[in-house]
């Protein structure tokens, strides 16, 4: 006789969202890069969206925007932003220079080029090479990417580096420094708003 078993999945709460938040978005949270992007699956939470509002004001006030870039029935993709540094970003001539040719309008807002990543995200049901630079990768990073399809860069880390490769790992370094204490300080019994910083 085969007996079942039983898997129950443990519901996170409030600490585990924040682990999940620490462990994935440290750096954007601590004000060292623009964005980070998060995947959740909502029936992991006993109430996933009341947990996200509870949290709206801590992030407004923190300059933490949130956009939906892609939901089904089981998942959310979440981007947590920082305006002022992801308009810098986008700014920056290579990276308009990337996104113009990929169809987004020169002129266009903050808003406007993210429902055109959504909706390009949606068209090819995957991730559109210049995400990266939503994410404050460096352009000449995601055009090497992009002309080399991912193949022939010089390191890989939490993305994959064409040019600068020394002030590249540097930094990489600081992110994981940045990752390894917000978690420590978050088991040690700190919360997610005291620790994000305003920028």
């Amino acid at each position: 006789m085969i007996i079942p078993i039983i898997c129950e999945v443990m519901l996170l709460g409030r600490e585990g969202f924040e682990q999940l938040l620490g462990f994935h978005a440290a750096p954007m949270l601590m004000g060292l890069k623009s964005a980070s992007l998060l995947s959740f699956q909502k029936s992991r939470f006993e109430d996933f969206e009341g947990l996200l509002a509870s949290y709206m004001q801590c992030f407004n006030c923190k300059g933490i925007s949130v956009f939906r870039l892609s939901e089904g029935e089981e998942y959310v993709l979440l981007l947590f932003y920082r305006q002022r540094a992801l308009m810098k970003d986008l700014a920056h001539p290579l990276a308009k220079k990337i996104l113009v040719r990929l169809g987004y309008r020169g002129d266009d807002t903050l808003m406007g080029m993210l429902e055109y990543l959504k909706l390009r995200m949606q068209l090819r049901k995957s991730f559109p090479h210049e995400v990266g630079l939503f994410l404050g990768y460096p352009p000449e990073d995601v055009e090497g990417f992009i002309r080399h399809k991912g193949q022939d860069f010089s390191y890989s880390g939490y993305w994959k580096v064409y040019a600068n490769e020394r002030e590249t790992r540097a930094l990489f370094d600081l992110y994981a420094d940045c990752t390894h204490d917000f978690c420590l300080r978050l088991e040690g019994g700190a919360s997610l708003p005291d620790l994000v910083k305003a920028v």
